[in-house]
């Protein structure tokens, strides 16, 4: 009896430990997001939501995507890329999904920037600003067919600031001096802007990583393909 005891006892504290993580064959943990009661749809964040449009158009998201402001996407500082996000406008209750394929906002008390669709679809676009709720409905994910870095890996750029003065121009560049040092960036004259761009960039020190450490630093970049610009 103490026998079959000892065994039924060792039986729970195996079923037990297998229980406490998941694995996947390879043998690595696998991990989930937070359970969500209810819908379904899990109360992630509250805070102010802002858009971004034309400036931005046409130009390389941090996940190396082409922003199109005509599609429901958005960029938030710290969600996995292609993470589905429920936004929800708490001054009319309009709601639209998103995905996430940017960085950002930057800006103090800002939880998520969406794109210029996004913003027409909560009816946000004429006060620039809303306060939302973010719901996630699915955490990570692949990118959309179609939807990869036209850069992939081929030689790139990064732009990070466009300043109307050069003091301010030179004094970014002072800045990302400190944060990679072995990395040259340069002021270039383009369409009346003193813009930063680094040097040409290629794997393993990829313009991807650059943008995620510069986000990390709360600054912004995008990739730009290897245009000679003049050295100014």
């Amino acid at each position: 009896m103490k026998t079959f005891l000892s065994m039924a006892a060792c039986a729970l504290l195996l079923g037990l430990s297998a229980c406490a993580s998941k694995t996947d064959l390879s043998g690595r943990p696998e991990f989930e997001p937070p359970a969500v009661a209810g819908d379904g749809l899990g109360l992630f964040q509250t805070g102010m939501a802002s858009w971004y449009g034309d400036d931005f158009n046409g130009k390389t998201t941090a996940d190396g995507e082409i922003y199109d402001m005509r599609k429901l996407t958005a960029a938030h500082q710290n969600l996995p890329f292609h993470t589905l996000v429920e936004v929800e406008n708490l001054e009319n209750r309009k709601k639209v999904l998103v995905r996430i394929n940017d960085r950002g906002p930057f800006l103090k008390n800002r939880i998520i920037d969406l794109s210029l669709q996004a913003a027409q679809r909560l009816g946000m676009t004429g006060k620039g600003t809303a306060e939302v709720n973010l719901r996630v409905v699915r955490w990570g994910g692949a990118a959309p067919d179609g939807e990869v870095s036209r850069n992939g890996s081929k030689e790139c750029r990064v732009q990070a600031g466009a300043f109307s003065v050069r003091e301010n121009a030179e004094d970014m560049l002072l800045t990302l001096g400190e944060i990679f040092p072995d990395l040259r960036f340069r002021i270039a004259l383009e369409d009346g802007m003193f813009k930063i761009i680094s040097q040409k960039l290629s794997a393993p020190f990829s313009c991807r990583e650059v943008i995620k450490k510069l986000a990390a630093y709360h600054l912004q970049g995008f990739i730009r393909e290897t245009d000679v610009l003049p050295e100014k």
